[in-house]
């Protein structure tokens, strides 16, 4: 039998066509703007899910943008903000896709952030 996860980035994988995939917890950090950091763990190119585990270093911060997908962020460890409110471990947001936003942090923080396509996320992802 082959390994349908051959194919993928070591510590990456896509979606499996069925049942469980896994991927061995760590990976290397990839710069993706001044001051944040990112571990690609899921990234499947046929429904466009997206899942990172991100790094901000203290002082990190990004100008307004926004995104093409649903953004939903999981702090693990410290603390970040945008224009809202602060965000500390254990908090969990959700922002739409196309919805101008801001992040910084002062102290630093690691989250899981998981992107999905706006038209899959108002559909459900099968």
């Amino acid at each position: 039998m082959s390994d349908p996860f051959a194919s993928a980035s070591p510590g990456m994988i896509p979606l499996p066509q069925s049942g469980t995939a896994f991927v061995r917890a760590g990976g290397d950090w990839r710069q993706s703007a001044p001051g944040f950091f990112e571990i690609p763990v899921l990234d499947d190119g046929a429904t466009g899910l997206r899942t990172v585990v991100m790094k901000m270093e203290p002082g990190a911060y990004s100008p307004p943008h926004s995104h093409d997908h649903l953004e939903q962020i999981f702090v693990i460890q410290g603390e970040f903000y945008d224009a809202d409110r602060h965000y500390g471990a254990g908090d969990f947001l959700v922002r739409l896709a196309g919805t101008p936003h801001i992040a910084g942090t002062r102290e630093g923080a690691t989250m899981l952030v998981t992107y999905i396509p706006q038209k899959k996320a108002s559909e459900g992802v099968a």
